[in-house]
C-alpha cells in the first residue's frame, strides 16, 4: 500500500512540475538508454521557451559557444570546440526575434585554449515567435552533452501545445542575447 501511495504522489509531483502549458518532457539518452538531458518547451505570449535540464555531474553548451570560443581564441588554434546547443522550430509557430539564454558559466581551461561555455542544471532558452496556424508546434532541441569524461550529442523532440499560453507574459530581463556573427 505504501508503495503504491508513493508512486501516485511521485507521478501528482511529476505532473505539476511539467503543468502550465509545458510541453511534455523528452529525455534526450546516450546509447545505453541513460537520460542525460531532460527537455519543456511552451508557448508564453508571444514567446517560445524551452528549458532544458541536464541530469547532475552533465552539462549543455550555449547556443553561441562556438562563437565564444571563436572570440577567445583570437585566431589561434584550439584543440577543439564543443557543438553549440540549437533548437529547430516547425508547425505553428515562426521564430521572428533573436534568442535568448540563460547566462552562460564558463567552463574554459585558457592554458590547454580550450573554451567552452554553457550550462549545468536547469537553463532557459526563449525566442519570440508568431503563430502560423495549427494547434501544436514542433520543437527539435539538439546539443552536447558532457561530464567530465566523455561528450555525447543528444536529441530532443517535443509537442507544444499552442491552445494555452497566449495570454501569458514572458520577460527576457533574466536571460541575455545569444550573439551572432
Amino acid at each position: 500500500m505504501m508503495i503504491g501511495l508513493r508512486v501516485a504522489i511521485a507521478t501528482m509531483l511529476a505532473a505539476s512540475l511539467w503543468a502550465g502549458g509545458w510541453s511534455a518532457p523528452a529525455e534526450a539518452t546516450d546509447r545505453a538508454g541513460n537520460a542525460l538531458v531532460t527537455c519543456r518547451a511552451k508557448l508564453a505570449g508571444d514567446h517560445l521557451v524551452v528549458e532544458i535540464q541536464a541530469i547532475e555531474g552533465w552539462h549543455v553548451y550555449a547556443m553561441d559557444n562556438e562563437l565564444r570560443a571563436k572570440e577567445a581564441l583570437a585566431g589561434k588554434m584550439s584543440l577543439g570546440v564543443e557543438q553549440s546547443t540549437e533548437v529547430q522550430v516547425s508547425g505553428g509557430l515562426n521564430v521572428v526575434g533573436g534568442w535568448y539564454q540563460t547566462k552562460p558559466e564558463d567552463f574554459s581551461q585558457p592554458e590547454l585554449r580550450w573554451y567552452s561555455y554553457g550550462f549545468e542544471g536547469t537553463s532557459t532558452l526563449a525566442a519570440e515567435v508568431e503563430r502560423t496556424s495549427g494547434d501544436s508546434a514542433s520543437v527539435t532541441v539538439r546539443a552536447q552533452a558532457c561530464d567530465s569524461a566523455s561528450c555525447v550529442a543528444v536529441e530532443a523532440a517535443l509537442d507544444v501545445p499552442l491552445t494555452d499560453g497566449a495570454g501569458e507574459s514572458f520577460s527576457t530581463d533574466s536571460l541575455v542575447p545569444v550573439r551572432s556573427s
